[in-house]
């Protein structure tokens, strides 16, 4: 009987490692398409993401960090990714 605990203990943590595998993956895949979207969009003239106004209006204040923080919570980005984020609307 212990041993059909440990069994399904051990497929349990295998199916949430999986899952949690293929999850990752999929944020980082919609992150390059938004990257691309915002490169296309920025070329083609298409509109930009409303959150872009606001996080500038933030850089321009000089609260960087507020805008770096901004742009993680509402675009889910990683910390280095809001930076350079933040960075490339500053330039």
């Amino acid at each position: 009987m212990e041993y059909l605990s440990i069994t399904i203990s051990l497929i349990t943590l295998f199916v949430c490692l999986s899952v949690y595998n293929k999850v990752s993956a999929m944020e980082a895949r919609i992150k390059a398409m938004q990257v691309s979207y915002d490169h296309i969009a920025q070329e083609d003239g298409l509109p930009r993401h409303p959150v872009q106004d606001e996080v500038l209006q933030l850089v321009r204040d000089g609260k960087k960090v507020a805008a770096v923080k901004k742009a993680r919570e509402v675009l889910g980005l990683s910390l280095v990714e809001a930076k350079q984020y933040v960075d490339a609307l500053e330039a």
